[in-house]
């Protein structure tokens, strides 16, 4: 079991090119499209209070991923628009066959998925690539440590995502500072409301985790994207 800070340990990403799909996909384009389906999993604070952790690090990866030349990167909304379309619903844990199954649905040539639990601020990631022409589990994950490491946690899964491309790195880096629990929990419940459509709630949570931490770039960017009406 690995532990944090792990910047130089890297997440391996074995990846691979596979036709266009359907999410914004052009004839002659082969700029791979990825999927980061939300992570499964909660966490539990004092109190037995919890929070959806898994749908703030998939928000966060997307964020990291978006905006780097390259690859194309399914957003939160398109994603959750293209299911509803479908009628169908990622509840509960998701195995290879789904995460597959998504894939292929969202014309993604990848797709990352996996398990996060947060217990009295201790972390456990699980997390998984997978190809989705060849069906193969090209990577796991298994890591462990501070729930304050979040950041740096998805940070380097972007990086080293972002190497194994072969992709220019981003001008700007974000800071890599430790975001406290409690805002953590503010900022994994206002993506929950988010994806509830419930826009006021979101805008609301997502403040709290500005008022703990002010330089919560993903909590600044979601209020950011909802004032001007949810466009990217």
């Amino acid at each position: 079991m690995r532990a944090f800070p792990i910047r130089l340990a890297g997440l391996i990403l074995l990846l691979a090119l596979v036709a266009p799909g359907r999410v914004h996909a052009q004839a002659g384009d082969d700029v791979p499209t990825i999927a980061v389906l939300d992570f499964t999993g909660l966490m539990i604070g004092q109190g037995g209070n919890s929070a959806p952790l898994g749908k703030a690090v998939s928000a966060m990866l997307v964020t990291e991923l978006i905006g780097r030349p390259g690859i194309r990167v399914i957003e939160r909304a398109q994603m959750q628009d293209i299911l509803t379309e479908q009628r169908l619903s990622l509840s509960g844990r998701v195995d290879e066959s789904t995460a597959l199954e998504v894939g292929k649905l969202l014309g993604a040539q990848y797709v990352i998925h996996g398990q996060v639990t947060s217990i009295a601020d201790n972390l456990r990631m699980d997390m998984r690539a997978v190809d989705v022409e060849t069906s193969e589990i090209m990577e796991v994950q298994k890591l462990s440590g501070r729930t304050d490491d979040l950041l740096d946690v998805v940070v380097t899964m972007a990086d080293v995502f972002s190497t194994k491309l072969e992709l220019t790195p981003p001008s700007q880096r974000p800071e890599i500072v430790k975001i406290p629990v409690l805002a953590t929990v503010e900022f994994s419940r206002g993506v929950d409301f988010e994806d509830k459509g419930d826009d006021a709630q979101a805008i609301e949570h997502y403040r709290k985790a500005l008022e703990i931490h002010p330089a919560h770039r993903d909590a600044i960017q979601a209020i950011e994207r909802l004032e001007r009406g949810g466009v990217q």
